[in-house]
């Protein structure tokens, strides 16, 4: 059957939505308006305090001869009306105050940038109603608590939290830190506008200045770092913020966390490796490889090297690309003992169902580009992990998609999104680049604590400690988990869940805030445990996946003895590059999006998805077939399209008589997916403030037209959710997530709360409505500016459980219109 290709969807309706009346006010902000002289009074008695104890600290820490202080940058802790923060046209900085970590119900942890003088001003005119003085009502409490007792909760690392009261003076530490810079410039203005060539030159300076500063708040923390230990990696700059590796004594330690002002972040270094596995060899198939088109899309493995004269994969392999970024060894060979790593990631993206069932002679799908960053021992050694990122992009432009099956060997911390996946959050919008990473593994030994412990599988994956490693929260990655591809049991031996079931060491979801995440899942294995009470957990050949294997420590060019999220993950690298290769001009939210979209839950939880379902498989198993073309019985509509916030888009088809017709019984499944990206802020905390814009989508009613649609859909809901549901009854299609944790079959998870927002439901043929419209909805995040972002939007109709052709119908259909 010839290739039924995925139709382009025609944008019916471009407009600004309508803003209904804000929510209610705070009843404690109400109070504090009432009550002005004595909300005033009360925030000018905790400023006075507040700078005297900042006063006393400088003098002794002068004394002690600590690290060097500014007398008018005076760490603060506040907690206003959480709306405050939603509001971007309000801006503390009028008040003197640079945001260094938002928090939790409306505490901030900021730093007076005055000596507290713009502060005092605002409060004392507060009384007197005074021009800007109107917002102190909403700024509810100054914390003037000891920094001690509250500065270290809020900055550091819950690992490191936990190790606070045995912090010793004299030892040296390894962390990584984040220095706030709250500075946003702006849009650059457009020099064609009337006026916009001296809003351009003002632009320019401010540039400079903003440029200028930020070198003095690099060159600050230097210098007082200098004192206490060194600084072991480069500065990351991203849109609020730089990060950067340090050694640093106790004493500094604890120095940097209670009175450096401007840090918002300390954690231990990571330990990040790859995953290496038991040595099973079985007999090698001989075949014919021919290599790739020269249409074939490329992909960077971010891993161990490669060895490339392999005879599985040395034709997808131009050496003359290749490169090594471990520290002091140019190699650019993968030398990990039992059969590499690196070359059976670079096999399972070219081989995705490995190689004794292929036929002869086989193309190779896609080009591979070897990038080494894991030493021998598989180890990512003396190389700060987000500037790697950077380096590895600006060096390979030409390559658009990146394979990493490395992660860190604990999970991502909750608070802010680390360096490292906001680095690559920051590079995918910014370059278009797309990377698929692992979910990361769960050990062994520590599989087998759990079960000891009474944790069966697999309830243990609920721990804290079995959440998605870093940087696998990453925003706008394609995360990849593991599934088991088997089942087997013996007399002595019985595999971790059933076939399709989460593979034992796969770690899961939720994401960062809410979000879904790991967004697919591939088979990469499993593991057995023993039924002699000893509860040994291994792997065997039964429940490994085949895969390439280096050939320089011994052993045979292939082999089906490992299991890992590391080798999961480039089978979907597999389906990117062919999607890379069918879309090559499109934006890469294309690629994302049609992923998800061809991706389905495995059996019983397609049909009734629970929050493990989503935790566990993200929205599934993606199906090459699925994925990049349709069939008689499928049809599927993207549109790629940029928008701003406060902007509404509107898509609509058209579903033809003959398959809305009352006699037809059969199923019809309507699957919808969003994918987006934006810039970011690392300070910030929540999916909608991290963002500079957020994006959702909302549907039509049962036989809604398109016009009562346009009137309810184009608006922007700020300050409530409206519960369309209790509003319209039977009239709202029941989709399984919902735009509210508490509306959807799947309860606790929020669709909105990602930029890959999929969702999806199952209908009677006759349910079907004469048009089916869509809304795509721009959202205001900290972007004042409502710069465009780039997005997908796809939408597949499809009949199940029955042989019914809708492709050319609904093809014809909506052909028609676009002529009209």
């Amino acid at each position: 059957m010839d290739r039924l290709p995925h139709l382009k969807f025609v944008q019916k309706i471009q407009g600004n939505p309508r803003l209904h009346g804000g929510g209610g006010q705070n009843e404690r902000t109400k109070e504090n308006k009432k009550n002005r002289k004595k909300h005033s009074s009360y925030l000018s008695k905790r400023t006075i305090d507040l700078r005297e104890s900042w006063t006393l600290n400088l003098s002794e820490r002068e004394e002690q001869e600590l690290a060097p202080l500014d007398k008018d940058i005076i760490p603060i802790f506040l907690q206003t009306d959480p709306d405050l923060l939603s509001d971007i046209s309000f801006d503390l900085q009028k008040f003197g105050i640079e945001i260094i970590s938002e928090e939790d119900d409306g505490f901030i942890v900021g730093a007076s940038n005055d000596g507290l003088r713009a502060l005092e001003e605002k409060i004392n005119g507060f009384v007197h109603s005074g021009h800007g003085t109107a917002k102190i009502a909403k700024l509810w409490e100054i914390i003037t608590g000891e920094r001690k007792d509250w500065k270290p909760k809020h900055i550091l690392s819950e690992e490191l939290y936990n190790k606070w009261p045995h912090i010793n003076e004299k030892d040296i530490y390894k962390v990584e830190v984040g220095v706030a810079f709250d500075k946003p410039l702006g849009k650059e203005p457009d020099p064609t506008k009337q006026g916009g060539i001296k809003r351009l030159e003002k632009y320019r300076q401010k540039q400079i200045e903003r440029d200028d500063l930020w070198m003095e708040r690099e060159t600050h923390f230097d210098n007082f770092i200098k004192i206490y230990g060194s600084r072991t990696s480069s500065f990351i700059d991203l849109e609020d913020s730089f990060s950067c590796e340090l050694e640093i004594s106790g004493s500094g330690l604890k120095d940097l966390v209670i009175n450096y002002p401007f840090v918002f972040e300390v954690t231990e270094v990571d330990i990040i490796k790859g995953r290496v596995g038991e040595s099973f060899e079985i007999d090698e198939k001989n075949i014919d490889i021919l290599p790739p088109s020269e249409e074939s899309a490329e992909v960077g493995v971010i891993d161990s090297g490669i060895m490339e004269g392999h005879k599985y994969l040395s034709l997808a392999i131009d050496s003359s690309k290749s490169k090594s970024y471990v520290h002091n060894d140019e190699s650019t060979a993968d030398k990990v003992i039992e059969g590499g790593h690196g070359t059976k990631v670079a096999g399972a993206i070219i081989y995705p169902l490995g190689i004794n069932g292929l036929s002869s002679p086989y193309q190779l799908p896609c080009r591979i580009r070897n990038l080494r960053v894991l030493n021998d021992n598989n180890q990512l050694k003396n190389k700060f992990p987000a500037e790697l990122m950077f380096d590895i992009v600006n060096d390979n432009e030409d390559c658009d998609l990146f394979n990493m099956s490395i992660n860190s060997k604990f999970p991502f911390r909750i608070k802010h999104m680390s360096t490292w996946a906001a680095a690559l959050d920051l590079l995918i919008h910014e370059k278009n680049k797309i990377f698929i990473i692992s979910s990361g593994n769960i050990d062994r030994p520590k599989i087998r604590s759990y079960i000891n412990e009474g944790l069966e599988y697999p309830n243990y994956l609920n721990e804290a400690f079995c959440r998605i490693a870093n940087p696998g929260q990453s925003c706008f990655s394609l995360v990849v988990g593991s599934i088991n591809h088997s089942s087997f049991e013996d007399d002595n031996w019985v595999s971790l869940g059933k076939e399709n079931d989460i593979s034992a060491f796969s770690r899961i979801g939720n994401g960062i805030w809410g979000m879904i995440k790991p967004d697919v899942v591939e088979f990469g294995g499993g593991f057995v445990r023993s039924k002699n009470g000893v509860n040994s957990v291994r792997e065997i050949e039964e429940t490994s996946i085949e895969l390439v294997r280096s050939t320089l420590n011994g052993g045979s060019a292939y082999g089906q003895d490992t299991s890992g999220t590391s080798f999961s993950t480039p089978k979907v690298s597999n389906i990117v590059a062919k999607l890379k290769e069918l879309y090559p001009k499109e934006n890469n939210n294309l690629i994302r999006a049609l992923v998800a979209q061809g991706a389905r839950l495995p059996e019983a939880h397609f049909f009734n998805p629970t929050t493990s379902s989503l935790k566990h498989f993200g929205y599934g198993i993606p199906s090459l077939e699925r994925v990049t073309r349709n069939t008689e019985q499928r049809v599927t509509f993207y549109n790629t399209s940029k928008i701003r916030a406060e902007e509404g888009h509107i898509y609509s088809l058209k579903i033809p008589e003959s398959i809305r017709n009352q006699a037809n019984e059969y199923d019809i499944l309507i699957e919808v997916t969003l994918s987006f990206t934006a810039k970011v802020r690392r300070t910030r905390q929540k999916t909608k403030s991290y963002l500079s814009t957020w994006l959702d989508w909302t549907a039509s009613y049962f036989d809604e037209p398109l016009d009562k649609f346009r009137k309810r859909a184009l608006r922007v809901i700020e300050d409530e959710e409206v519960d369309y549901e209790k509003e319209n009854g039977k009239q709202v299609v029941k989709w399984k997530i919902r735009e509210n944790k508490d509306w959807g079959s799947v309860k606790g998870l929020s669709r909105n709360n990602s930029s890959l927002q999929k969702d999806w439901v199952i209908i009677k043929a006759y349910e079907l409505s004469e048009e089916i419209s869509f809304s795509v909805q721009g959202h205001k995040g900290w972007d004042v500016n409502k710069e465009e972002i780039p997005y997908a939007f796809t939408v597949s109709i499809e009949a199940i459980n029955d042989d019914v052709q809708i492709y050319e119908e609904i093809k014809i259909e909506n052909e028609i219109e676009i002529e009209l």
